[in-house]
């Protein structure tokens, strides 16, 4: 059995094999989910191999997003999202920020758990929905159990903490597809394929193709580190959600997509002028139950928590609607559903 943690190859965060707490005994399970606890602790990002879902897979799921994407822009408009409360569908170019004044370079299509309704019609990328319905539940029962391993270590929880939050969950699975696009479009002041930005769930599971360009923030200090693409791994980050119910002893970590690591030569190379190459990945923002409260757990002799209770769902739809809007404050194709901003909802 492979054990929990590699150094190989090169990366800048610890890549952590998940198949000693899927398979293992008690103490390699306990092994594990140190590796983890520590990896979220100290940099809040983390890559996963071993963890039940193959690259085989991995890469037919890129095939179909490639093939959702390929299609005319005129089609999948008509399965744009319509609603800051579902937020299911397609969003064009630059249709999304959660930093004002911000361009984003990418396009997306969401998915979720129980309503699905803008999904390209019968007759049309026939075997997508049945495809994306099998990823999806595969990245559900990943997060269950990343979520179980958490609770393991983590102080004061019970090991089953997350089972009842995850039973009416609706987790959130996206394919983005950033475009090909000019050197200096990214180098332009305010413009990235996706802006700076914390994710505000629990946690993210991320699929990346090669292309690279993700980079993260670990303390917010302004130095970013690259995410490099590692393939037969996945991605996983902790969310701001996640962050407040661990008094900040979990780390949601800011990261951004820009340009791609490139080579000196591959500099000197690339003109300004000169399209950088399309990239593709895949995010599942895992979110609990609408009515689950976020307490904050303290642990013996911590100190009152900065953070007041605050219900799943306002917060999920809060922040939603804050990167929509942002962009579309004069736009009635996405409708405004929601209650007013949590009051601790701050720009990220």
């Amino acid at each position: 059995m492979p054990s929990a943690i590699t150094d190989e190859p090169k990366v800048s965060f610890p890549i952590v094999s998940f198949e000693p707490f899927l398979h293992g005994s008690e103490e390699e399970q306990k092994e594990c989910t140190q590796r983890l606890y520590d990896a979220f602790h100290n940099f809040g990002w983390i890559y996963l191999k071993d963890f039940g879902i193959s690259v085989e897979e991995v890469d037919e799921m890129f095939a179909w997003s490639k093939k959702y994407f390929d299609r005319p822009l005129e089609e999948k408009m008509k399965e744009k999202v319509v609603s800051t409360q579902t937020a299911q569908g397609y969003t064009a170019d630059g249709a999304e920020s959660s930093l004002k004044g911000a361009v984003s370079h990418k396009e997306c299509y969401e998915y979720g758990r129980f309503v699905n309704n803008n999904c390209p019609p019968p007759g049309e990328l026939d075997g997508f929905k049945p495809f994306v319905d099998s990823f999806y539940a595969k990245c559900f029962d990943l997060c269950k159990h990343v979520l179980r391993a958490l609770a393991v270590i983590e102080g004061n929880m019970d090991p089953e903490y997350f089972t009842e939050p995850m039973k009416a969950a609706n987790p959130q699975l996206r394919l983005l597809h950033y475009m090909g696009i000019q050197r200096k479009a990214l180098e332009a002041e305010g413009h990235w394929r996706i802006n700076p930005h914390c994710d505000y769930g629990l946690c993210t599971i991320l699929f990346q193709d090669q292309v690279g360009g993700l980079e993260v923030d670990p303390d917010h200090t302004g130095k970013f580190l690259p995410a490099t693409p590692v393939r037969g791994t996945c991605v996983i980050n902790v969310a701001d959600l996640l962050q407040r119910l661990s008094n900040n002893r979990l780390k949601s970590t800011r990261h951004r997509v820009t340009l791609p690591q490139m080579t000196e030569e591959q500099k000197r190379t690339l003109g300004p002028d000169d399209y950088l190459p399309a990239r593709y990945s895949t995010a599942f923002f895992v979110h609990p139950s609408p009515s689950t409260t976020i307490a904050p757990i303290l642990l013996d002799g911590e100190p009152a928590s900065e953070y007041e209770p605050m219900n799943a769902s306002e917060w999920r739809e809060g922040v939603t609607r804050r990167n929509y809007t942002a962009v579309h404050l004069h736009n009635t194709q996405i409708a405004d559903e929601g209650k007013p901003l949590n009051s601790q909802i701050k720009a990220l």
